[in-house]
C-alpha cells in the first residue's frame, strides 16, 4: 500500500486493524532512520505501555539484525512487547473506528487501544454498558461509552473505557497483575485487577472528563494521570 510523504518526512506511522505500519524514507541511513522512528514511537509512548504491539516496517529493506534492532527500539520507548508483523496486508480501519489517519501524538489517545494484540483478544464495544449488563472477554475490553451504575466488566486482559465508568470493573480476572484499566472518568464503585480490589469512597468527587489508569503497584492499586509518565 502506497503511502504519499513529503520531502521533510523521513518516517510516518500509520494505524491499522492488524497494528503499526511504520512507511520510511529510502534514503536514510541505519542510524538516521532508527532515531527517527525512535523519536516517532516516543510521542506516543504513554498509549501502547502493556500492550503487545505489531509493528512492520515498508519503503526500505533491513536485514534480520536491523529489525531486530529497531523492535527492541521501539519496545524500550513504548515500554511494551513490540513484535514483527511479517509480510503485512494492511486493513483500513473503518469511518466509526475514527482511524483512517496517519497518527501524531494528538489522534493517538483516541487510536491506540483499537488494535488487535498479538498473544491476546479483544472485545471492541461502541454502546454505553447499563445497569444491569455483563460485558465478560478472555482478553481485553474496549468500550467507546460509559459504564454506568450497576453495570460489570470482567476481563482477563486490560479495560479500557472512552468515557466514565462508574459500575463495576475486573481487570485481570484470571490473576494478570501487569493488567491496567483506563478511562476519560474513573469512578467505579469497585476497580478489581487480578486480586487487588479498590472501592470508591462514600462521598462523590468531581472528576470531570480527566484521563486516568489505573495499575497494581506494592500490592494496592494507584491512579493516576494517564497522561503522567508511570515510574
Amino acid at each position: 500500500m502506497e503511502i504519499n510523504m513529503s520531502k521533510t518526512e523521513n518516517v510516518i506511522l500509520k494505524l491499522y486493524k492488524e497494528g503499526m505500519l511504520v512507511y520510511v524514507n529510502k534514503k536514510l541511513s541505519f542510524s538516521e532512520l532508527r532515531k527517527n522512528i525512535v523519536e516517532k514511537f516516543r510521542k506516543s509512548e504513554n498509549f501502547f505501555k502493556g500492550l503487545t504491539l505489531k509493528v512492520g516496517f515498508t519503503g526500505v529493506e533491513l536485514s534480520e539484525n536491523e529489525i531486530n534492532i529497531l523492535i527492541d527500539a521501539i519496545s524500550e520507548v513504548l515500554e511494551c512487547k513490540a513484535v514483527l508483523w511479517e509480510n503485512p496486508e494492511p486493513i483500513e480501519m473503518t469511518t466509526e473506528d475514527k482511524v483512517n489517519q496517519e497518527l501524531s501524538g494528538e489522534q493517538i489517545l483516541s487510536n491506540a487501544f483499537k488494535i488487535d494484540v498479538a498473544d491476546e483478544n479483544t472485545k471492541f464495544y461502541t454502546k454505553t454498558i447499563r445497569s444491569g449488563q455483563l460485558l465478560e472477554s478472555d482478553g481485553n475490553i474496549v468500550v467507546v461509552g460509559d459504564v454506568n451504575p450497576g453495570a460489570e466488566l470482567v476481563a482477563t486482559g486490560n479495560i479500557v473505557v472512552m468515557g466514565a465508568i462508574k459500575g463495576t470493573v475486573h481487570a485481570g480476572a484470571k490473576g494478570n497483575r501487569e493488567a491496567i484499566v483506563v478511562a476519560l472518568n474513573l469512578s467505579p464503585i469497585q476497580l478489581r485487577i487480578a486480586n487487588v480490589i479498590s472501592r470508591s469512597p462514600d462521598y462523590e468527587i468531581e472528576r470531570g472528563l480527566v484521563p486516568e489508569i489505573a495499575y497494581i503497584r506494592d500490592d494496592k492499586i494507584f491512579i493516576e494521570d494517564f497522561l503522567q509518565k508511570r515510574k
